[in-house]
């Protein structure tokens, strides 16, 4: 698609990875359709059991938007898998990468391309909106699902979880690494007027890069199915390119599908294989110190006790979930001190063998 820019305003493109939910996109494609800055394509990689509903809503949704290019593509399932395919059709400057289910809020789009265009030396590579613990007004009217309960009390633990991570950060060894990454950044005065953060890693439901910086990291390939700490792992891989900023002037909100993974064996051994593996990856290539690299296998290894504690009291009380979790996680806890140990070039091969080990996806 041509573009008819001016010098100083970029463009961006919209992808959006989904699954078996056509009732999610009937919320979030027109809310990103009525922004004040439209993107130049939707871009939609779908990995339904059942493509139909999901072509449908799409052309319902987009039509009389004759200005945005749509693209639909069916892909084998994997949300990483289809991300790097929603890549390969993206022209734009930015590219945004939305989970199906987030809503922007008006104005949104317009914060986060802010940022872009005020970085005239290009020294953002990623920029994310806040968080809103409410949906834009009127956004719900007529929605053909709710959240689950389960969704409902995590999401309002978002505030506090972020709060307390930051002030006791043995709690979530990522913060390591972000927090090195954050203390590396370059001082931006601008930012400061267009109330703009440095953040440690951007969450998967509200990510936006710099195509150029995306397109020569990618997703990491090794993380299949649900692809657990997949946003993480881009943040930190773009920050070969730039830094990742908050746009605190956007919001969004994860109107959040209702059900969960069946398997909570597998998400339990995910948990701690695939933050084994972002962690030994990134301690690397971040080209972080002895004394960090020290720090972040500590402290993997104390966050997995306090997930296994946490389960395993709730299976106490009767919660057969937790148990499955707490069974993955005993099974995947060897796979750290595995990991860690690994050398990089090796790495991503001794996480598939461990996965085959562990039967998981």
């Amino acid at each position: 698609m041509t573009s008819t820019k001016a010098p100083d305003r970029l463009t961006f493109d919209v992808v959006i990875a989904t699954r078996n939910r056509p009732d999610a996109l009937a919320l979030t494609i027109p809310l990103l359709l009525e922004q004040s800055r439209r993107p130049e394509q939707l871009i939609v990689i779908d990995s339904s059991d059942d493509h139909a509903p999901v072509a449908q809503v799409v052309a319902e949704t987009t039509a009389g938007h004759s200005d945005v290019a749509v693209t639909v593509v069916h892909s084998e399932k994997g949300l990483t898998r289809q991300r790097n395919i929603g890549l390969t059709h993206v022209t734009a400057d930015i590219v945004f990468l939305p989970d199906d289910d987030t809503l922007f809020f008006p104005g949104t789009s317009a914060a986060i391309m802010e940022v872009y265009e005020r970085d005239t030396e290009g020294k953002v590579a990623a920029v994310n909106p806040a968080i809103s613990l409410t949906p834009p007004d009127g956004a719900l009217q007529g929605a053909a699902y709710e959240m689950s309960q389960a969704h409902v009390r995590e999401a309002r633990t978002v505030p506090w979880r972020t709060q307390i991570g930051r002030l006791m950060p043995d709690i979530n060894p990522r913060m390591v690494i972000g927090k090195a990454l954050v203390d590396r950044a370059p001082a931006l005065p601008w930012m400061e007027e267009i109330d703009a953060i440095h953040v440690e890693w951007m969450t998967g439901f509200r990510m936006t890069f710099r195509t150029a910086a995306i397109k020569a990291e990618g997703f990491e390939p090794v993380f299949g199915g649900y692809s657990l700490f997949e946003d993480t792992d881009a943040s930190w891989a773009v920050t070969d390119h730039g830094c990742v900023v908050g746009a605190r002037k956007g919001k969004v909100y994860h109107h959040r599908f209702p059900g969960g993974r069946a398997d909570r064996y597998g998400l339990g051994a995910m948990g701690v294989a695939n933050l084994a593996y972002l962690m030994a990856k990134h301690v690397t290539d971040r080209k972080l110190t002895d004394a960090q690299r020290a720090e972040a296998i500590r402290k993997t290894k104390s966050y997995t006790r306090l997930r296994m504690l946490t389960a395993w009291v709730k299976s106490l009380r009767g919660d057969t979930g937790a148990a499955e979790d707490l069974r993955g996680m005993r099974a995947a806890r060897p796979a750290i001190d595995r990991l860690f140990g690994a050398p990089r070039e090796a790495l991503a091969e001794t996480y598939l063998d461990i996965k085959r080990s562990l039967g998981i996806d």
